[in-house]
């Protein structure tokens, strides 16, 4: 390696060969020093291509395999949303009961887009673009995790910005991937430590923030880059399809933004998306505090002409 006046170490090839007179006498040599940095270069990206067609090929191969489910699970879950609306239809509209068969109705109902959101991702659709409720969305998926087993020993504290406007992206698939970024999290931490829980509006870069800092066990430096990737997975086998993050990833692509992760061994981790907000729903107005909040005639406006 030579080393650049900036610091920068460049990997080269050299080739060298001494110079002799008539008399055999030493007189010079000449070398040539090749720049590998192209050659380097060019390797990583033919590996990272023969990864992705890999990737590809998985990818294809659980595309078909959803296909051929969808109907096996979508037809038990008609059922249940027929029958349990049936139900709430006869109850009284103070009987304690409705609002159990109405959580019921609601979770068959997001069970049937999590498959369909499966089957899009492998087809790579577009998603349907809605105004959505950010806070809302992260409240009701932490709804039905903070009562699982595996939240019971953590903490978890939320600072949601109070007048957020709504976001430009499809709801169902939103909520899909915060509960999967809360649940890898409790995972991180073993089910005993603190998840905060962050979102904001950034005025000047016109996006909405949402952070999910937890304080697990952190991802190596070496992980990093390869935590999106499909099935690439650090847990146990059995315990993890590494599908869960390369889902997300794809789901937030789609929706024209990023997912970005920090990470240290043994402090914790945090994952932010970044969201462009709904252009309908503007202007943003202040509200008696100097908050910044959504004009919600102009959203009304909206959901009534769709």
């Amino acid at each position: 390696n030579l080393v650049s006046k900036n610091g920068e170490e460049i990997p080269f090839q050299l080739s060298a060969s001494l110079i002799y007179d008539g008399t055999g006498r030493e007189i010079a040599s000449v070398g040539i020093f090749t720049d590998l940095r192209p050659r380097l270069d060019m390797e990583r990206k033919f590996q990272e291509t023969h990864l992705q067609l890999i990737s590809s090929e998985k990818l294809a191969s659980l595309g078909k395999l959803a296909a051929g489910i969808a109907h096996e699970i979508n037809n038990p879950l008609g059922g249940i949303l027929i029958y349990s609306s049936l139900m709430l239809e006869d109850l009284a509209e103070d009987d304690p009961k409705r609002q159990d068969l109405a959580r019921i109705v609601q979770e068959a109902g997001r069970c049937k887009e999590i498959v369909k959101s499966l089957l899009e991702f492998a087809r790579q659709s577009e998603p349907k673009m809605e105004p959505v409720d950010i806070n809302h969305a992260i409240t009701e998926g932490l709804f039905f995790l903070e009562n699982q087993a595996l939240f019971h020993n953590i903490q978890i504290i939320k600072k949601l910005g109070p007048s957020l406007p709504f976001a430009l992206g499809n709801a169902g698939q939103l909520k899909q991937v915060f509960m999967n970024i809360i649940v890898n999290a409790a995972e991180a931490m073993h089910g005993n430590g603190t998840l905060t829980i962050f979102s904001s509006f950034d005025q000047e870069r016109k996006n909405i923030t949402i952070e999910f800092t937890d304080t697990g066990e952190g991802i190596p430096e070496e992980n990093l880059s390869r935590i999106f990737d499909p099935f690439f997975t650090t847990k146990e086998i059995g315990k993890g399809t590494g599908l869960g993050l390369s889902t997300s990833y794809g789901i937030i692509e789609a929706h024209g933004s990023k997912i970005e992760v920090k990470s240290k061994v043994g402090v914790g981790s945090t994952f932010a998306i970044l969201l462009a907000p709904y252009p309908e729903t503007q202007p943003i107005i202040e509200n008696n505090s100097g908050e910044l909040g959504v004009n919600m005639r102009e959203l009304n406006k909206l959901k009534e002409g769709s």
